[in-house]
């Protein structure tokens, strides 16, 4: 069975999740515009898919002011997802 591990973004609405979106592409980071998982919330939304090696790059967007996520959670190979920061 192929392990599938990653993070989930999410952001406070849709327009700061397209503005991630375009601020994760200026610097070359490879991720996937998802719908937000219902077990995170049951509102309709948009989440940053992200592997763990450009993780790195979302948290100096973070740093840097470039977006503004609501909660970073992780989803391990068993499907359990936990809120992260």
């Amino acid at each position: 069975m192929i392990s599938v591990q990653y993070y989930i973004v999410t952001f406070i609405n849709t327009h700061e999740a397209i503005k991630a979106e375009s601020e994760a592409k200026k610097v070359d980071m490879k991720f996937n515009v998802i719908p937000t998982p219902t077990q995170i919330s049951k509102s309709c939304g948009i989440s940053l898919k992200v592997d763990e090696e450009n993780m790195p790059k979302i948290y100096e967007l973070i740093e840097a002011d470039k977006i503004v996520y609501k909660n970073i959670y992780y989803k391990n190979e068993n499907n359990e997802i936990e809120v992260i920061k």
